[in-house]
């Protein structure tokens, strides 16, 4: 019999497959993971709502382009890719390089203006499990308002873990959190890292986000869990597992795993291979529990067709 997480299907994509998409002078967006791409796919949402959780994709502001002071009814994260920005939330500006990413919760007035002479390349996704879903609205915000608006770019708890508190962390640099080991019986140069981000703990209840890390030839256990997951791949190139297919990944890919759906990797080659991750919260919540469904040797196997999975 096989295993319903296995049954499931992935949706699968690149950057090089989309159009550029001209919002407004000197700002375009590739639209990577939409709930139209996603159902044309085959793929099926398996959220509360019936949504696709995010409404992601990659976009370019070009030197001196920007997008205004505005407050959106959805939340977002943003990665940079290329090039450096000045985020605003508020009064506040901070310049970012490539690496750095953002978080701006509904409501909040936010900007971003790209520096340098070469422009900004960035992900970005918004988190769509809600009544809103794609239906993407926002409000330009008058100066005197974002002016009068302050949030310290850290949770009021930071020198307080496990205490209650309030406001939360909206920018950092790349290396700004160590990695956290996941499969402890492989060790940390055998099992995949990761890098928090933003998680409800930092102040962002609606996803997980942050970047993974995986040495050459070691693999990321095949498992599923509750939280649906995607993963956009930066540096390397390998195999991903994902529901009922294996794919092989490499900057720019980007793979959608729906809640319960099996998946996992294998780095194929000589450099790291990493990738930003994002897990939906806002309806699962942050209770983290993963189900393996293979055996973890210690030599991974020449053969990436065979994941080892146990009998279930």
């Amino acid at each position: 019999m096989t295993h319903p997480a296995l049954q499931a299907k992935a949706f699968v994509t690149h950057t090089d497959d989309h159009e550029w998409i001209e919002i407004s002078e000197g700002f375009r967006v590739k639209r990577l993971l939409t709930a139209e791409g996603v159902r044309a796919a085959g793929t099926e949402a398996k959220s509360v709502t019936g949504n696709v959780e995010y409404f992601a994709g990659v976009a370019q502001l070009d030197p001196g382009a920007s997008l205004p002071v505005r407050k959106y009814n959805l939340a977002i994260c943003t990665h940079i890719l290329k090039g450096q920005v000045w985020a605003r939330l508020g009064r506040q500006r901070l310049e970012l390089a490539a690496e750095a990413s953002n978080y701006f919760p509904v409501g909040a007035p936010w900007a971003y203006e790209a520096s340098g002479d070469e422009g900004v390349e960035f992900l970005y996704t918004f988190t769509t499990e809600n009544e809103i879903g794609e239906n993407l609205a926002w409000e330009d915000v008058p100066e005197e308002e974002y002016k009068a608006y302050y949030q310290p770019n850290c949770p009021s708890n930071l020198m307080t873990p496990g205490m209650e508190g309030e406001g939360f962390r909206w920018a950092c640099a790349g290396d700004a959190d160590p990695y956290i080991m996941v499969e402890a019986a492989q060790g940390q140069y055998r099992s995949l890292s990761f890098q928090a981000y933003y998680d409800a703990e930092k102040g962002a209840p609606e996803m997980w986000w942050g970047r993974t890390f995986l040495r050459s030839n070691c693999r990321y256990t095949p498992h599923y869990h509750e939280q649906s997951e995607f993963f956009f791949f930066l540096q390397g190139e390998g195999t991903m597992y994902a529901g009922d297919g294996i794919y092989k990944v490499r900057p720019g890919s980007m793979v959608y795993a729906p809640r319960n759906c099996m998946h996992g990797m294998v780095n194929d080659a000589i450099e790291p291979l990493m990738a930003i991750y994002c897990c939906n919260t806002e309806v699962t919540g942050n209770a983290y529990v993963r189900y393996e469904l293979a055996d973890v040797p210690l030599v991974i196997p020449t053969d990436r067709t065979n994941m080892l999975l146990s009998d279930f």
